[in-house]
């Protein structure tokens, strides 16, 4: 495809994108510029002509409400200019620099999920958790939300190493009664609420999840870990026993079947509530494992690393 094509089928698409009509606190108004010239090349390598992005600063690059609805097609290239660099960033494994250019993307549709879903996993994956849930929580409250932006939201939560403050639990307890309400992620939302009640050590709300999974993926071996999960925590040795086997059956990777085992056949001196306090703690350990994972499948796809914040 021409340049010339591409930018005839990028005016397509931006006209028919929701621009956003609010701005970003504080936003600086963009200064004065000549009109862009269809018929010149793009300077930087970029399809805005109009609208140049500074590498150190992209957020700077971003046009004031008033310039932005004065050229609505230039600004549709400025975001594509963004999302290319963004990328390109992501490929080069520069992360600080996939962080600033979705920061742009963020600014310059603030009212919209999805620059602040990349934020967020740009951050996650520089490992930079608590700005990577703030970024989550905007994206979870903005239109075009999707589930793996709830997911990884309440991981991000799940994996901070102290303890859930009030506050968190009560974020957390929202997005899962979101969830709720939407029937086509009851699964994933019984997932979530199963890792939650781990984290908590709650034994009425794990019941309930994994009786829950247990209608709808009965086979999934998340759901016989936390079946497990819930029998050692009421100190239900034989049921324990049990799903053991049944982990094996369904797939649960060898470390976690290893880490059940030893809690499982090792316990056979404990009282009820020995069984349930180690089980408490290596549940705990297999459920954050899944969450962990996960993370960690996504950074080895994403070729990994770390960032300044």
């Amino acid at each position: 495809m021409t340049r010339r094509s591409a930018r005839r089928f990028l005016m397509i698409a931006t006209l028919a994108l929701p621009w956003p009509t609010i701005a970003v606190a504080g936003e600086a108004a963009a200064p004065a510029a000549l009109a862009p010239d269809d018929d010149g090349p793009p300077a930087s390598g970029q399809l805005s002509t109009k609208f140049k992005i500074d590498p150190a600063n992209p957020e700077a690059s971003i046009p004031s409400p008033h310039d932005r609805d004065r050229n609505p097609l230039e600004f549709g290239y400025l975001l594509q200019d963004l999302l290319e660099r963004a990328e390109e960033a992501r490929k080069a494994k520069d992360w600080s620099a996939v962080i600033r250019y979705y920061r742009a993307v963020a600014k310059a549709v603030p009212d919209n999920a999805k620059g602040w879903s990349k934020l967020c996993e740009a951050y996650e994956i520089a490992n930079d958790r608590e700005r990577a849930i703030i970024a989550c929580r905007y994206a979870i409250d903005r239109p075009a939300a999707e589930l793996q932006d709830y997911v990884r939201y309440v991981h991000l939560i799940l994996l901070r190493p102290a303890p859930l403050s009030a506050e968190a639990r009560q974020e957390l307890a929202q997005v899962l009664d979101h969830l709720d309400t939407q029937p086509e992620v009851k699964a994933a939302a019984s997932h979530l609420r199963c890792e939650v009640a781990v984290k908590l050590a709650d034994v009425a709300q794990l019941q309930t999840c994994t009786q829950s999974l247990a209608a709808l993926a009965p086979d999934d071996p998340k759901t016989v870990v936390f079946q497990w999960t819930l029998a050692t925590m009421k100190g239900e040795k034989q049921r324990a026993q049990e799903l053991l086997v049944r982990a094996r059956a369904v797939g649960v990777a060898q470390e976690g079947v290893a880490r059940m085992e030893a809690v499982t056949l090792g316990g056979a001196h404990l009282s009820a509530r020995g069984m349930t306090m180690i089980g408490v703690t290596t549940a705990a350990l297999l459920a954050a494992g899944l969450a962990v994972a996960f993370t960690r499948r996504r950074r080895r796809d994403l070729g990994g690393g770390r960032a300044a914040a």
